[in-house]
């Protein structure tokens, strides 16, 4: 009895959710161990570059072109058909095309590499060395190219609806991680070896676990010639085309904030708000364990017809997001200060306003995040995609125009503002139409999400 309701929909979803609570407690309480580490190995500046060219080097995650996310999808719907055919074709031809994109990648950034001047684009004083600047860049790059084809292997275990195997994973990279940063402190490394030992333990294990998935865990999968094919490498990117858009507007949003500031005010001010930053991100801890569960079991759930799960699974999901991000913002706003005082030193300590903005900011993005799980398993992203990268380009316009008059503030401002105006009711609308056309929706679903939009 127990061993079939831990093989049912429900049983994989709470074992994702069990093992991802361990995984999750464990990752935010080395995140909050390493961050003072490293703020205080490397000083306020140092932190700031190393911050800027972390966050500037994943717009390459662009490069994916979207064929992560939608292999997701694709495994599955062949899970829920049985077919494991179709679950090797397109897993051969994700592997390909991630990793001749990768390799194209690398060859033009070898070519133009001499060319770009990384101190003046981030700011940089001369206190630090312009070989130092640019190794830092290119380790980050390396683990970020490297990682494209590594990524898949998350997206395999989500498909299967196995993320607890892969909660595992990501618990042990923590894990590494911390012990490699300890390491590199201790050798007094330079700040791009630092970088290499305190983030690239998660690049190497995937690796290491998609060896172990097509070789002997999952055979079937495993990539052969017969599977290569324009059609199925076309479908991929194809389907993979908003997920892309999304990728890019998500890029934007989360990535320039760092590179912004440091531009316009110096690497010293990218600090207290990275570290707000990082903060307000364990405000989407609840949702980073439900949704990666949620995600194939919305896509096996609409493969297999099952639309009222789907219902109402959503209006609980949005209901406990708003609840959750609500009581954490009011928690941020209150504590914030003394806590990141006592964290991560003084010149990480941002102003109350800022605070007040993340705070606001952790609501909005929680909504429309379990929102855009929905849409991201049935394949509704096009639409998404598109209003993601006009609210992306008013984001970063208004960045740009607010950080000259209002410091930081105009930063979190910007990226508030965008969604407000550009995202928020439409993508909203969409939810709605897609619960309407799987069946009749829950009333307390639209409710709910009216309710969520008009109190932020």
């Amino acid at each position: 009895m127990v061993r079939t309701w831990l093989q049912s929909r429900g049983g994989r979803i709470a074992a994702a959710v069990s093992s991802g609570v361990v995984a999750r407690a464990l990752s935010s309480f080395i995140a909050f161990v390493s961050l003072p580490l490293a703020v205080r190995y490397l000083g306020p500046e140092r932190y700031g570059v190393w911050a800027t060219v972390t966050s500037t080097v994943i717009f390459l995650n662009l490069l994916d072109l979207g064929i992560a996310a939608t292999l997701t999808n694709h495994i599955a719907r062949s899970f829920a058909l049985s077919d494991k055919h179709d679950a090797a074709k397109y897993t051969t031809n994700a592997i390909v095309l991630a990793m001749l994109v990768a390799a194209l990648a690398a060859a033009v950034l070898s070519a133009i590499w001499p060319h770009i001047d990384w101190v003046s684009l981030f700011n940089v004083s001369g206190a630090i060395p312009r070989a130092e600047v640019s190794a830092t860049v290119a380790a980050a790059v390396a683990l970020v190219l490297l990682g494209l084809p590594a990524s898949l292997t998350g997206r395999i275990f989500a498909g299967y609806q196995e993320v607890h195997r892969y909660n595992l994973i990501t618990a042990a990279a923590a894990v590494a991680n911390l012990l490699g940063l300890i390491a590199g402190m201790t050798l007094r490394v330079s700040m791009p070896v630092l970088l290499a030992m305190a983030t690239g333990w998660i690049t190497l294990l995937n690796l290491c676990a998609l060896a172990a998935l097509l070789l002997w865990t999952k055979a079937w999968l495993r990539p052969c010639a017969a599977h290569l094919g324009f059609g199925a490498a076309g479908e991929l990117l194809s389907s993979g085309s908003g997920f892309f858009l999304i990728q890019i507007a998500g890029a934007v949003v989360f990535s320039s904030d760092n590179l912004v500031l440091s531009h316009y005010l110096g690497p010293v001010q990218v600090t207290p708000y990275s570290v707000t930053w990082r903060l307000v991100g364990l405000s989407a801890a609840l949702q980073s364990l439900f949704f990666p569960a949620l995600w194939p079991a919305y896509a096996e759930a609409y493969a297999r017809g099952d639309h009222s799960w789907m219902q109402r699974t959503f209006r609980l999901t949005m209901r406990g997001t708003f609840a959750v991000n609500t009581a954490f913002a009011v928690a941020l706003v209150v504590f914030g200060q003394p806590l990141i005082r006592w964290w991560a030193g003084a010149p990480a300590v941002p102003s109350r306003l800022l605070l007040a903005a993340m705070a606001l900011w952790a609501v909005i993005s929680g909504c429309m995040t379990a929102e855009s799980c929905l849409l991201a398993a049935v394949n509704r992203t096009r639409e998404q995609g598109v209003l993601s990268i006009v609210a992306a380009a008013v984001n970063l316009a208004l960045s740009v125009y607010l950080v000259q008059r209002v410091a930081a503030l105009g930063v979190i401002a910007g990226t508030i503002l965008s969604y407000l105006l550009v995202l928020v009711v439409p993508q909203t609308l969409l939810v709605r139409s897609v619960l309407r056309t799987s069946g009749e929706p829950p009333g307390g679903c639209v409710v709910e999400q009216r309710r969520a939009v008009a109190s932020q």
